[in-house]
């Protein structure tokens, strides 16, 4: 589905949008320099995206720059939504025209019509389902250790529930973490799921893989404008294969196994939990925090981390990780399909 976006279209309008500014003053009372704050367009359920007259055109205004969670502003969750990322940006702006009563010149609406709209931010993500929110937690876990992404390395597990890939480039970003835990995080509420625990319930073993996709990165795949974005004669265009090409190239290294004297070294209890662990069992649930730490000190010399989760035995010890998550994608749920929780927009061709 596609998340996040952010966009500059052309739009005549009288006078400049802002949420107020930031200033800045010298000492001596002179201002320094001064920013336009972002203004609020409010969707369903308190969902709202931001949006200002762009600070790229000149007198009169004539752009509009908006950036935020497009599906949320329709739907009000992001746990599940379309890809049609040509749809979503053309009903945000027309919503943008009526709420707020903009005055688009002919012009104007000829260059929505055309996809002449440039993209700065694009987010495409993908759902996978594990057996439960501690699985999700136990697969991050491991995969901090044992992941590795082309052009991105190792990744990085923030506050141990997020793993991020290139968290910090101006090209491109990946990021998976566990939804059901996100959404019951303080700060990320949804109020619309407050009432649907069936919603909640799908998204309690979700892991959610996010692509980030900035400007110089759009422009190098030729994707810089919206109707790159847009199906064509008929071909739907999918974003969800920028994803997928970026999980393709990630693999997952398994831990090897102990040599027989240092089994021979090890204590009946530490047998056992070894061995456990060997059959993926996250000895983190089973095993006193000092008994874990104990045996984790004790192996880690011979290349065994504990804290890792075993997933699956391999013959290789690389895995293609996205074979791992292939195997159970979630898709949106039938009960979710024709209601407020799932927005479609109409499907656009380029107008040529």
């Amino acid at each position: 589905m596609i998340d996040w976006a952010t966009f500059v279209f052309p739009c005549l309008h009288r006078e400049p949008i802002n949420g107020g500014h930031v200033v800045s003053i010298k000492p001596c009372g002179e201002v320094d320099w001064q920013s336009s704050k972002w203004a609020d367009l409010e969707g369903s359920h308190d969902s709202r995206i931001s949006f200002r007259t762009s600070t790229r055109s000149a007198e009169p205004c004539t752009h509009v720059e908006v950036s935020g969670n497009l599906s949320k502003l329709f739907q009000a969750h992001n746990l599940w939504g379309t890809d049609d990322l040509f749809g979503l940006i053309l009903d945000t702006i027309n919503l943008l025209v009526q709420r707020f009563d903009l005055t688009p010149t002919d012009t104007d609406r000829d260059l929505w019509a055309r996809g002449l709209i440039p993209l700065t931010r694009v987010d495409v993500t993908d759902s996978f389902r594990l057996g439960s929110r501690s699985e999700v937690l136990a697969w991050l876990r491991a995969a901090e250790q044992t992941a590795h992404l082309s052009h991105r390395g190792r990744g990085q597990l923030t506050k141990g529930t997020t793993l991020y890939f290139g968290k910090h480039s101006r090209r491109w970003s990946l990021k998976l973490y566990a939804k059901g835990q996100e959404i019951a995080a303080k700060g990320h509420e949804q109020s619309v799921l407050a009432r649907l625990p069936h919603a909640i319930a799908w998204a309690d073993p979700i892991l959610r893989a996010e692509l980030v996709l900035r400007g110089m990165e759009l422009r190098r795949l030729g994707l810089g404008y919206l109707h790159e974005w847009a199906d064509l004669e008929g071909v739907p265009f999918e974003p969800l294969q920028l994803l997928r090409d970026r999980l393709g190239a990630m693999t997952m290294t398994t831990a090897r196994t102990l040599p027989d004297d240092v089994l021979d070294s090890l204590t009946s209890g530490q047998k056992t939990a070894y061995f456990a662990w060997l059959s993926g069992t996250d000895l983190r649930a089973v095993l006193s925090r000092p008994t874990f730490y104990r045996l984790r000190a004790k192996l880690l010399p011979h290349g065994i981390d504990v804290a890792t989760l075993q997933l699956a035995p391999e013959k290789s010890n690389v895995v293609p990780l996205v074979r791992v998550l292939e195997a159970v994608p979630a898709t949106i749920p039938d009960w979710a399909i024709g209601t407020a929780l799932y927005y479609e927009p109409l499907r656009r061709r380029v107008v040529r």
